[in-house]
């Protein structure tokens, strides 16, 4: 006889009580999702059985298969479509068996669960086994998960990402929350982003039932899910993390004048000038003659430049655009290339003489003397290495490094948690500030 089991029918009731053993339907994904948490296994039933063979180790049978036992089994369904489950539900109806049949997306059993099943995770305490669960095959959030292994296994812990829960690993961490379902605690952490309509905040705090912590990626997301009703104490933030690969954007400066024998252009400014700044933060675009030693100098103390030693106005028309700022340090009346960087949009740094004062608001910086452009170029580059430094320790390093202060701190290990008190809000300090 085939039984239904209603929405209410407690699978995990039924299964401890009567000890029957149990037999996955469907072998795909959403089987692999529900293993975990599902007890005495025998077998996995599929029609492509043949070709699948085994899964996590269990059988794989074809459905006529299961008519050759007489024992009373316990079938969970396990397959997304609503059209397949009623197929399979009528094939299951017409089978000589003695089964109570389960629907895995539509049983109360499933979302509500108390620690029957599994060890307890206070037992747990040494972290040596990380799992990510990343179903996420595009860009940014296999980064993220791609990214915390290499730096897990870089710390000497064991890490494995897939799409399912691992109930072997210490902590089984969600990359991103949308994935994770609450059927039991397995040392769930959820990562939190885009909690952007009612369905999605309801969701996540059912989750968070379950989970034992939810990360945020700001302090003013976290803050926002208290205020809308989300636990406090399942909430912390950590700060994402950047690569440390991209370069700074260096600042193109630009000349379009030759030099002449009086020196009255004084190009050696810029061999001084170079002497102070950094090549990491400035480029340089030089047209004219006259440059070729000062250019040979200037590049062997590491700056970039290109070099045109003859004017050529097809490529100057196309040079002027991409320069940050237009340099002119002579008291000659003026330069034209002060002209052609204005109408092109560009910043000046120029000396304020001549026609130059003509056009006073073209003037972005005005300089006088070496020392005033060494000032305001300096300035510049205090300015770049302000934004390059504000996310110098967003590292992946200490993105993981969080990531194990609260995971050890869920675990009970809370050896050595104040240690890096005042580097940072984020992590376990966004935990103990609350907890305090």
């Amino acid at each position: 006889m085939v039984k239904f089991m209603s929405f209410e029918d407690d699978y995990f009731d039924i299964c401890e009580t009567m000890g029957y053993k149990t037999v996955i339907y469907g072998a795909g994904m959403y089987a692999r999702k529900a293993f975990p948490y599902l007890k005495n296994i025998s077998w996995i039933c599929d029609r492509r059985a043949d070709e699948i063979g085994t899964l996590n180790g269990v059988p794989v049978i074809p459905p006529a298969k299961l008519q050759m036992t007489e024992e009373t089994l316990l079938i969970v369904i396990c397959v997304k479509s609503e059209v397949v489950r009623k197929e399979i539900r009528e094939t299951l109806e017409k089978m000589s068996i003695n089964a109570c049949v389960f629907d895995f997306f539509n049983n109360v059993a499933f979302r509500h669960f108390t620690k029957r099943i599994l060890v307890a995770s206070e037992e747990k305490k040494d972290i040596r086994y990380v799992h990510l669960v990343c179903e996420d095959r595009g860009w940014i959030l296999r980064k993220f998960a791609v990214r915390m292994q290499e730096e897990l296994e870089r710390k000497g812990y064991e890490c494995s990402i897939s799409n399912v829960t691992d109930s072997t690993a210490d902590i089984n961490h969600y990359i991103i929350y949308d994935s994770y379902e609450p059927i039991a605690s397995y040392n769930d952490t959820i990562m939190i982003t885009h909690i952007d309509s009612y369905n999605k905040l309801e969701m996540l705090k059912f989750q968070l039932g379950t989970a034992k912590m939810g990360i945020c990626m700001s302090r003013e997301t976290m803050e926002r899910l208290v205020m809308y009703g989300v636990p406090r104490e399942k909430l912390c933030y950590i700060n994402p993390a950047q690569d440390e690969i991209i370069k700074p954007k260096k600042y193109v400066l630009g000349i379009t004048n030759k030099t002449h024998d009086d020196h009255r252009k004084n190009e050696n400014v810029l061999v001084d000038l170079c002497k102070v700044l950094s090549p990491d933060y400035f480029a340089f675009k030089i047209m004219g003659s006259g440059w070729t030693n000062i250019v040979a100098e200037v590049k062997a103390m590491g700056f970039q430049i290109d070099y045109y030693d003859e004017f050529d106005y097809e490529e100057y028309i196309k040079l002027i655009p991409t320069l940050d700022y237009f340099l002119y340090w002579g008291f000659d009346e003026g330069s034209m290339g002060y002209l052609d960087a204005l109408r092109a949009g560009v910043g000046t740094i120029v000396t304020p003489q001549g026609f130059h004062l003509d056009l006073r608001e073209g003037i972005t910086y005005e300089c006088r003397t070496i020392p005033d452009f060494r000032d305001v170029l300096l300035s510049l580059q205090r300015k770049r290495e302000r934004i390059v430094n504000s996310v110098s320790t967003w590292t992946w390093k200490n993105y993981v490094n969080k990531h194990l202060e609260v995971w050890n701190y869920l675990l009970g290990n809370e050896e050595n948690l104040y240690k890096n008190q005042h580097m940072y809000e984020d992590g376990i300090f966004s935990v103990l500030r609350y907890d305090a």
